[in-house]
C-alpha cells in the first residue's frame, strides 16, 4: 500500500523561518478573545478506560472530543470520506471528487490495476455522466488504508504521550491527533525524507526541540522523548504562531476551539509559514468551521493537497476512534472475544448459533489481521469456536478446503505481517499436505523473509503439485535470474 503523500514535519522549521513575515507576540493573551495554555490544558477532557487484550487488562487514558460531534464536524463530507478510507481494506477502493470528496462509486483495486488508462478515462465519463458532474470536475481512485490506520495499536502511545504533554503543559488533545494519523501504531517509521517515530519528527526539528539524534542513538523512536520533543514544537512554534497569524488577521479565537486546534495541527504538518499564507490568501473575517473549509480549498506554496487533507484526516481518525474506546468502560482490543465471550448469552436456535459462531470466527479473522492477536491464540480460539460448532452441526462448518486459511495468510502477506503468514501457511500444510498454493506461500513467505534456498525449496514443491501453476514459474524465474 502507497502510504498518504503527507508533507512531512521537514518544513515546519524551514518554512516557519522562511516563509512567516510577522513575529508571535511573547506576551499572554488577554480578555475574552483569547484562551491561555493553561486554559486550553484544564478544558481538554480525558477519559480512563480498561484495554482487555488477549493476556492483560492495562488501564489507559485517552481524550474525548464532544465538540466534534455537537458542532457535527464528523458530518462534513470529508469527515465522512475519510472515515470510510481508513475502514476500507487496500484490496478495495472509492471514486470520489476530489474537490469535494462525494463518493461516487466502490470498485476493486486489482481489477482496476488490470486496465489501460483509455478505460479507465471511459469509465471516469460515464460516472461523470450517470452523476450529472461536468467533464471539467476531476475525479480520484483514493485506496483503502485500513491496514494503514492501527488505531488499536497506538492505543499504548496515546496514553503515554498524554502524560507527557500534560506535564509540558501542553494540551494532550494534539498528541492523539498527531498519533492517530501519523504513521499509527508504528513507532520506529521513517517517512521517505527522513522523519522518524510516532511524531514523525525530522532530524533537524527534533534537535531544535532537545532531542539525540546521531548514528547510533534515534530519541524519535522512544514514546516518552519523542512526545517531550512533539510538545515542545507545539508549544513554541505552532499554537504561538498560529496566535500571531490570527491576531494579524484580527479574528477572534479560543484555543479551545476546534477549529483554532485544525489551524495548529496544519502548523505542524506543512510549517506555519504555508498556513499563515493560507490565511493571508482567504483574508477571513471570522474564525470556524466555514474557514476551515476554505483551507481545505485554498493552496499556498508548500501548501497543496496533502497538507489540506491533515486536518480532515484528524477529524475523520477522532470520529472513528470514538467508536472504539467511548461507548464502554472495558474496550476489548479482540472483537473476537468480544463476540465469543457474549455467546453464553446467545438465546436463539442452533441454526442462529452456528451463524453467531461463524461471524466470531471471522472477527478472530480481523484480529489476527489487524495484528491484535498473534497466530498461537487465533488458531486456539479457533478450535474452541469449531468445538462449539461441532455439537451444532455434523461437520462443525470446518473449511473443506484449504482456500480459507490460504486467503488469511495471502492477506498477512499482503500486510507485511510476513510472520504470522508463514505460521498460517504451515498450519495449512498439516491439514492439507496436497496444496499446490500453500507451498507457493510457504515460498513467497520465505522469500520476503530473505530465505532463498528455503522459498526455492517450497517453489519447487508447488510446481510438483501443478507443474502449470504461473505464480510459481514466475517466482522461481525471478529467483534464478538473482
Amino acid at each position: 500500500m502507497k502510504k498518504l503523500l503527507f508533507i512531512s514535519s521537514v518544513f515546519i522549521f524551514s518554512l516557519t523561518l522562511m516563509a512567516f513575515d510577522f513575529t508571535p507576540k511573547p506576551t499572554e493573551p488577554t480578555g475574552d478573545k483569547k484562551a491561555t495554555p493553561s486554559m486550553a490544558l484544564a478544558s481538554s477532557a480525558t477519559i480512563d478506560r480498561y484495554i482487555v487484550g488477549y493476556n492483560n487488562i492495562v488501564p489507559m487514558k485517552f481524550m474525548n472530543d464532544e465538540v466534534l460531534f455537537k458542532e457535527g464536524w464528523h458530518e462534513l463530507p470529508q469527515a465522512r470520506f475519510w472515515q470510510q478510507i481508513m475502514n476500507l481494506t487496500p484490496d478495495s477502493a472509492v471514486v470520489n471528487v476530489g474537490s469535494t470528496r462525494q463518493i461516487l462509486d466502490k470498485i476493486y483495486i486489482k481489477q482496476w490495476n488490470k486496465q489501460s488508462d483509455l478505460q479507465h478515462a471511459l469509465y471516469k465519463d460515464s460516472v461523470r455522466k450517470y452523476n450529472n458532474i461536468p467533464d471539467s470536475v476531476g475525479l480520484l481512485v483514493t485506496t483503502g488504508k485500513k491496514d494503514f490506520y492501527e488505531f488499536k495499536k497506538v492505543m499504548p502511545t496515546i496514553s503515554r504521550s498524554i502524560e507527557v504533554f500534560k506535564a509540558n503543559g501542553v494540551d494532550p488533545w494534539y498528541a492523539q491527533a498527531i498519533l492517530l494519523i501519523e504513521s499509527p501504531g508504528k513507532s520506529n517509521t521513517k517517512s521517505c525524507v527522513g522523519a522518524n517515530g510516532p511524531f514523525q519528527l525530522m532530524k533537524s526539528v527534533a534537535r531544535a526541540q532537545g532531542l539525540k539524534v546521531t548514528k547510533t542513538i534515534d530519541e524519535r523512536t522512544d514514546i516518552e522523548r519523542a512526545a517531550y520533543g512533539a510538545s515542545r514544537l507545539l508549544s513554541r512554534i505552532c499554537i504561538p504562531y498560529t496566535r500571531a497569524m490570527l491576531d494579524s488577521a484580527h479574528v477572534a479565537y479560543n484555543e479551545t476551539d476546534l477549529w483554532f486546534r485544525l489551524l495548529v495541527m496544519h502548523s505542524y504538518h506543512a510549517g506555519a509559514g504555508n498556513v499563515a499564507g493560507v490565511i493571508r490568501k482567504i483574508n477571513p473575517t471570522e474564525g470556524g468551521m466555514q474557514l476551515i473549509q476554505k483551507v481545505w480549498q485554498t493552496t499556498y506554496g508548500g501548501f497543496k493537497n496533502s497538507s489540506q487533507n491533515y486536518s480532515q484526516l484528524v477529524l475523520a481518525a477522532f470520529a472513528n476512534f470514538d467508536a472504539i474506546v467511548m461507548h464502554s468502560d472495558s474496550v476489548y482490543l479482540i472483537d473476537g472475544d468480544r463476540m465469543y465471550n457474549s455467546y453464553a448469552a446467545c438465546k436463539c436456535a442452533p441454526y442462529d448459533k452456528c451463524s453467531y459462531l461463524g461471524n466470531c470466527l471471522a472477527e478472530y479473522e480481523n484480529d489476527l489481521m489487524e495484528g491484535v492477536i498473534p497466530f498461537d491464540y487465533f488458531i486456539e480460539k479457533v478450535k474452541s469456536v469449531q468445538t462449539e460448532l461441532s455439537g451444532l452441526t455434523p461437520d462443525g462448518a470446518l473449511p473443506s478446503s484449504d482456500e480459507r486459511y490460504n486467503d488469511i495468510a495471502f492477506q498477512l502477506l499482503k500486510a507485511k505481517k510476513t510472520e504470522e503468514a508463514f505460521k498460517m501457511f504451515k498450519f495449512n500444510e498439516s491439514k492439507y499436505p496436497e496444496s499446490w498454493s500453500t507451498y507457493h506461500g510457504l515460498g513467497e513467505a520465505s522469500r520476503m523473509m530473505g530465505q532463498k534456498e528455503q522459498a526455492r525449496a517450497y517453489y519447487k514443491k508447488s510446481l510438483k503439485l501443478n507443474p502449470n501453476n504461473e505464480e510459481s514459474l514466475k517466482a522461481m524465474a525471478r529467483l534464478n535470474a538473482k
